[in-house]
């Protein structure tokens, strides 16, 4: 059969024929289907290729890293993830998690998008802050040292900042941690990211928001995390770190 007569007999275009033809497009198992059809390809070829297409997407899927412009937008899209997840894990180089800004700190970070972006941001953000009320959820927050000291506004608003941490984790359904600058690290993290169970990862990048599901992805960065927590202080020498930092932003101001 011609390419023409082919496509015309399965429904698609020439185009998108030649496309499959040369790899350029990974066809659907619907079209794997028509095609051995009407190619009269025998019961074994025809089940090992719809089978090769069924297995083909599902690496394509999972492998999938999707990039969601727009901040109001992940919002929407992590808050999504966060409903189902029992267990939520960020980790942050130089930022306080949107999570645990003071009203003063979150203002700062709004005012570094756009205007009719902000609204919305803010609207998803105070949804995902409510879910931390539901005591059945856990939450487990890990900065480094750097992202309390990464100076967002004024030495006040920095000191008022590290201040609400110590009251934040107070709740019993937050773990906080943080990893001084003395520790010994030794480990490579190049960016911050959240794990949300074991099912979904998502790292912010600058033009975008990143959502990863592959699992080999998302246990690589569950391990990282392990490795990044074992390093952090807590309890009573986490406290003293806090009023450290805070007392630190205050002298400088």
């Amino acid at each position: 059969m011609t390419g023409t007569a082919t496509a015309r007999a399965t429904g698609m275009s020439q185009s998108k024929l030649s496309k499959i033809e040369n790899g350029m497009l990974l066809p659907s198992v619907t079209d794997v289907e028509r095609l051995v059809a009407e190619l009269a390809a025998t019961r074994e070829t025809r089940i090992e290729l719809v089978e090769l297409a069924r297995s083909l997407h599902a690496e394509a899927e999972t492998r999938r890293v999707v990039l969601h412009r727009g901040a109001h937008r992940h919002q929407q899209t992590i808050s999504r993830v966060e409903a189902r997840a029992a267990t939520s894990r960020f980790f942050q180089v130089n930022l306080v998690p949107s999570l645990l800004q003071s009203e003063a700190y979150l203002r700062i970070v709004l005012g570094t998008m756009p205007p009719s972006e902000q609204e919305a941001a803010v609207a998803a953000l105070r949804i995902r802050r409510a879910r931390m009320d539901d005591l059945a959820k856990q939450f487990v927050f890990l900065l480094t040292e750097s992202a309390l000291r990464w100076r967002m506004g004024s030495a006040e608003l920095m000191a008022d900042q590290v201040e609400h941490l110590a009251a934040i984790q107070r709740r019993p359904n937050v773990r906080l941690c943080v990893v001084p600058w003395s520790a010994d690290a030794n480990v490579i993290a190049l960016h911050g990211f959240q794990v949300y169970d074991e099912r979904v990862v998502t790292v912010s990048v600058l033009t975008g928001n990143a959502t990863i599901t592959d699992p080999l992805d998302v246990r690589e960065y569950l391990a990282l995390f392990g490795r990044l927590e074992r390093l952090a202080v807590r309890g009573e020498e986490l406290q003293a770190l806090l009023k450290r930092i805070a007392e630190d932003h205050r002298r400088l101001g």
